[in-house]
């Protein structure tokens, strides 16, 4: 599953139409402060993907 980093809103809204749940997940890398989002699915978690991306320090949640 690949993140986009810092997607402007459109992108986002893309992400969430190929979401079988029709949402994204995000992370805040809160050491540089870039927002990534990525399809929700449910193979795919927030742990899984921080660590996919080394980084350690985050916030996350999900935009519907």
């Amino acid at each position: 599953m690949i993140a986009s980093k810092n997607p402007p809103q459109d992108k986002i809204s893309e992400l969430i139409q190929q979401s079988e749940q029709k949402a994204a997940k995000w992370l805040k890398d809160l050491d540089t402060g870039d927002l990534w989002y990525w399809p929700a699915a449910d193979w795919t978690s927030h742990h899984d993907m921080a660590k996919t991306l080394h980084i350690e320090n985050y916030e996350k949640g999900i935009a519907a």
